[in-house]
């Protein structure tokens, strides 16, 4: 019995075991050489670090209190009339003990970014062993019930996640109903997906916000280091990782304020904007209609357009010619198929010769002319285009199965329109047949209209 008594005690904590817990660290100490002290509460004790950035801070190319003029148009990230409005955002990230989002992870660090008028204050929370972290969860608590938005990158699905896991091993109540999470890792992979080598948060920084990290400790590391500091207690092993996980919440704000700036809805001179590459120009552009924007959605695709329309080299690279076809695919979607017309027919012109298998602008154009033009003559031409340039491709891919059914498909195509044409011109003659013709129809006028000869011995009678 007195070995259950003492299991149960050590899991209700060190008071109920009847130890009493050791007396907390003074503040300061061998943490102030990471600009860190020790915070205490009735709860108990744990690292802060806190930080602030004054009104004129910079990072990278932008300005840290330029998002009090943007924040209210993050709106537009959820449903609904859900203000936003700057001193209710809150940065979020963590610093973990593994990548998985099961109980055996723990978030040792905490950090957290927030707006106090002008000033931006980072504040990271760090446990120096489990037993502080029912602490370190009190004070986020207490914190979160001022603010409405949960701004992060990946948070929604990792970071967050973890954190509740934790409230509810810790018995503590955590209710996030009316908390929103604006994670701008969606946002950012929607725009640079196919335009960066990756999505991290530290090269979207170094290639959009134009900051960039100097000898900086991966967030892989981070586990590494922290499991380091837990068998050497030297807090100088945990100092890249208090300055990578500062850099990340400061990046977050930098990042909104990219993002708020794209979605003001002013519409600016097509000039102004940014000289990108065409495939950043169209995900853009795409993002700003999904994101209720589009007067500035159709500049951005305007000067996209332009720009494909205007490069009548047949040099265009691969990703230019799929920018091409995309942004034709966009605007047959919305109805304007003259625009898609004009972009099919670019595509055909920049490569004529080539033998590559880009067979979608032929078809598109066939049954744009087929099904909405009722031209079958133009529907012919471009199948039997198509057909020309998969016959050059027959000797290089002769027994592909892929290429036989591409050819097969095809050749139903052109006689399906071969026979539609011969139908319709033999319906026309029979038209023309069962009508006289004009000269048929004057020789019948005047033989219609002509005198009867009057005879003499007519009138003799």
């Amino acid at each position: 019995m007195s070995g259950l008594r003492e299991r149960l005690g050590r899991l209700r904590g060190p008071a109920a075991a009847g130890v009493t817990p050791p007396p907390p660290p003074e503040a300061g100490g061998e943490w102030a050489q990471l600009g860190a002290h020790i915070a205490t509460s009735p709860a108990g004790s744990f690292i802060m670090r806190r930080r602030q950035y004054g009104a004129d801070s910079v990072h990278g190319i932008y300005r840290l209190r330029d998002l009090a003029d943007v924040a209210a148009q993050l709106s537009c990230f959820h449903d609904g009339d859900a203000v936003v409005r700057l001193e209710e955002l809150l940065f979020f990230d963590t610093e973990t003990t593994g990548l998985g989002v099961g109980a055996g992870n723990v978030p040792f660090m905490v950090g957290i970014g927030y707006y106090t008028g002008e000033l931006f204050t980072v504040e990271q929370l760090m446990i120096r062993n489990p037993a502080e972290e029912h602490a370190m969860l009190v004070y986020l608590q207490e914190l979160l019930g001022r603010y409405t938005h949960i701004v992060s990158y990946n948070g929604r699905t990792f970071d967050w996640p973890i954190l509740k896991n934790r409230f509810v091993l810790n018995r503590l109540k955590l209710d996030d109903t009316k908390l929103l999470q604006l994670d701008l890792l969606y946002a950012s992979r929607s725009l640079w997906r196919n335009t960066l080598p990756s999505c991290r948060l530290s090269k979207v920084e170094e290639s959009r916000l134009g900051f960039e990290r100097i000898d900086d400790v991966p967030g892989s590391m981070a586990p590494t280091l922290y499991f380091q500091y837990l068998a050497e207690k030297d807090p100088a092993i945990l100092q890249g990782v208090f300055i990578h996980n500062e850099h990340d919440i400061v990046t977050l704000a930098a990042l909104t304020v990219h993002f708020g700036n794209l979605l003001c809805p002013d519409e600016n001179d097509p000039e102004l904007i940014p000289n990108i590459d065409s495939e950043e120009l169209f995900r853009t552009g795409l993002w700003l209609d999904k994101m209720a924007r589009p007067a500035k959605a159709e500049q951005y695709l305007n000067v996209l357009f332009e720009k494909l329309m205007t490069n009548t080299t047949a040099n265009q690279s691969a990703e230019q010619e799929t920018v091409l076809l995309q942004l034709a695919t966009y605007y047959k979607k919305i109805g304007q198929y003259n625009r898609a017309i004009e972009l099919w027919k670019q595509a055909i012109l920049l490569k004529p010769a080539s033998i590559s298998l880009q067979l979608e602008p032929y078809l598109e154009l066939a049954m744009y002319y087929e099904h909405r033009e009722k031209d079958l003559g133009q529907a012919v031409f471009y199948a039997e285009e198509a057909w020309a340039r998969l016959w050059r491709r027959r000797a290089l891919h002769r027994g592909d199965r892929k290429i036989n059914e591409i050819e097969e498909a095809w050749e139903k195509r052109l006689a399906r329109l071969q026979q539609k044409m011969r139908k319709k011109e033999m319906s026309l003659r029979a038209l023309s047949d069962s009508y006289p013709s004009s000269s048929d129809k004057m020789e019948m006028t005047k033989r219609k209209k002509a005198p009867k000869p009057t005879y003499v011995s007519e009138g003799l009678i």
